[in-house]
């Protein structure tokens, strides 16, 4: 068998051996392609090497952050929300609130795409290598709960305290017991000035004590909360509803 041959056997070995799956998917391809000299070719096999490591990291921390769907920045439709700023969305697209360890909250009408703008930033924070983890406001209580019954919420409160960023999305829709609602109060405290959030609901701060119940409680969180943080105000209605109505108004018009 041709030397050349069995070096590239052995190479292909190697690199499956160890794991390196950008270099060898690089490899396969270069060895059968144009001769390239040493140097340059280690340089392409280096850089695909380092990008499937980026690639697979990023999924593995959209993984641990457990968002319900894949919703990006892309995908935002800013003429069926005009009222959303687009020099904000890209500021707030760079992660720096992050790094400032600075708050988003996102407040108004049910449909207007809180949850898609949460997600969509949360997304591009995986790709910056930031930590990010999602729940909803109903999941983080229960948890909290669980392990406050347990004995474990001590080590539970520690654990979210090390994520860069955490997502409490549709604050609001569902009311809290009162430990509950304090387990959840401690959240938003213990990560003031410590790790950022991004917080959707569909109330005005105005009836914030609904979810908190102790008016103290609700100023004390909102004085943290709002402190050092960006604040969309979604006042231009369901953008789901919007587009069912258009939808329908379509169909009449080709049945007619």
């Amino acid at each position: 068998m041709d030397k050349t041959i069995e070096q590239t056997k052995e190479v292909i070995e190697l690199l499956t051996q160890l794991k390196f799956k950008g270099f060898l998917k690089k490899y396969k391809s270069l060895v059968k392609g144009e001769d390239l000299d040493s140097d340059e070719m280690l340089i392409q096999l280096c850089n695909a090497e380092l990008d499937s490591r980026y690639k697979s990291k990023v999924k593995r921390k959209i993984s641990d952050a457990n968002f319900p769907k894949v919703k990006t920045v892309a995908m935002l439709d800013f003429e069926k929300t005009p009222l959303l700023d687009k020099k904000t969305v890209k500021e707030l697209q760079t992660c720096e609130f992050i790094d400032k360890k600075e708050n988003l909250i996102l407040v108004g009408d049910s449909g207007g795409g809180k949850s898609h703008l949460a997600i969509a930033l949360g997304l591009e924070a995986c790709k910056k290598n930031y930590s990010v983890k999602f729940f909803t406001a109903c999941q983080l209580v229960n948890l909290l709960l669980d392990h406050y019954k347990e004995g474990t919420i001590e080590k539970f409160m520690a654990k979210l305290k090390k994520y860069q960023l955490c997502i409490v999305d549709e604050l609001g829709y569902v009311p809290f017991s009162k430990k509950g609602a304090k387990l959840l109060f401690q959240v938003f405290s213990d990560r003031y000035e410590t790790g950022s959030m991004i917080v959707t609901s569909n109330l005005k701060f105005s009836k914030w004590t609904e979810v908190f119940i102790d008016t103290t409680m609700t100023t004390a969180l909102l004085d943290r909360l709002t402190h050092f943080a960006t604040i969309i105000k979604y006042t231009w209605g369901s953008v789901r509803f919007n587009h069912a109505v258009e939808e329908h108004i379509k169909r009449d018009l080709i049945r007619s």
